[in-house]
């Protein structure tokens, strides 16, 4: 990565045959000035740049559109990664003379820049489908934002409206990544119990009881990971409690965060408005894993964002989060983990068996709903 000469963030885009648009604070970029991509905007490149206001000021408004250019290296393209080099289209690329022979601008890692007319580059086909009303989550974020088109809709709208009670279709597979409900069941010893008793269990919740209050009546695999958990939660938080070492939020948090971000911007498959809709998304969850985080926190606070992630993920079974979204929480839930033991070696292995009996209880909650339902169902 070339060294940047602005250390300031970004908050202004500017692009060849537009005009400059004021950022969100979610997008968190850096700065372009004094990098490749400003030199091919300068010379009516269709790429964008993201500058700080003073070097917006400093550029000028964006100029009319002209034949455009942008600035590949071979070494950038290499690191692409495989899901971005599938997804767009092959490009044929013809090399510009170079006038009275002036050598091409040297990149950071000393390879030739490779200079792209517009004309030598294919455009890539929009994603087919019909579009769709944006979700009432994305609506209230952007209300004047454009309906998202049938691909992108399925990537960012949580599924309502799509809940089956077919016991085919909720027998999906389990994400492992928030815990194995199989080995808390043979770690435990409670694989070979009856799942127990969900009408007395419903009931009692039903009644005021709590959670753990309403397993123990019910019986069976239900109350004993019910209190399995409890034992375990206090463990781990007694172990916790002393682990001296402070976690960095930015590089545990904020850092996955602004790379997905990075990406959605840079995803030629999606229009502003799209890329618009899951940036505030992906803000969205910033500002909820951070609720009440300065700079640092400690091993304690770390867990307990693992465990809502954990429980607005279902613990890997299923949910109405979408697949894109699923992929930053791994990000997540995997820095929240290594950081914690890095921070206490101890208590690896009692948050691990923690969430497998997370994973437990919530695998045994869905067996006995659909039981449930098959049961009236067949009245």
């Amino acid at each position: 990565m070339p060294k940047r000469n602005c250390i300031q963030r970004a908050g202004w885009k500017l692009q060849t045959g537009k005009p400059a648009e004021a950022l969100s604070a979610n997008y968190r970029l850096d700065c372009d000035f004094g990098t490749a991509v400003v030199t091919c905007w300068e010379k009516g490149g269709s790429e964008p740049i993201y500058v700080c206001e003073s070097h917006a000021k400093q550029l000028g408004p964006s100029r009319e559109h002209s034949p455009e250019a942008r600035i590949l290296t071979t070494e950038a393209e290499q690191r692409k990664k495989p899901i971005e080099r599938e997804e767009r289209t092959p490009t044929l690329e013809i090399a510009v003379a170079k006038p009275n022979d002036v050598p091409l601008p040297q990149t950071a890692g000393g390879s030739e820049a490779r200079i792209l007319t517009e004309e030598a580059v294919q455009t890539k086909k929009p994603i087919a489908g019909m579009e769709r009303t944006p979700t009432p989550e994305i609506a209230a974020a952007k209300p004047n934002a454009a309906p998202l088109t049938e691909g992108v809709q399925n990537a960012v709208e949580p599924k309502a409206g799509r809940v089956t009670t077919d016991a085919s279709a909720r027998s999906r597979t389990r994400d492992l990544t928030f815990g194995n409900p199989a080995k808390a069941m043979v770690d435990e010893a409670i694989w070979n119990l009856a799942a127990g008793d969900y009408e007395v269990y419903r009931t009692a919740l039903q009644q005021g009881k709590s959670a753990r209050e309403a397993a123990q009546a019910a019986g069976g695999q239900l109350a004993v990971i019910h209190q399995k958990i409890g034992d375990y939660t206090l463990k781990l938080e007694a172990v916790l409690s002393e682990a001296k070492a402070t976690i960095n939020v930015g590089e545990a948090l904020d850092k996955p965060l602004e790379q997905a971000t990075l990406e959605i911007i840079g995803n030629e498959a999606l229009s502003d408005s799209e890329k618009d809709a899951v940036v505030q998304q992906l803000g969205a969850i910033q500002e909820w894993v951070k609720q009440g985080l300065q700079e640092e926190m400690m091993a304690l606070q770390a867990n307990q964002i693992i465990l809502r992630i954990g429980e607005r993920l279902n613990w890997g079974g299923s949910t109405e989060v979408p697949e894109e979204l699923k992929a930053v929480y791994r990000t997540l839930n995997g820095n929240l983990k290594n950081a914690i033991c890095a921070a206490d070696p101890k208590a690896q292995n009692l948050q691990e068996r923690l969430i497998n009996l997370y994973a437990a209880k919530s695998e045994v909650d869905r067996e006995l709903m659909i039981t449930r339902e098959l049961t009236q169902a067949s009245r």
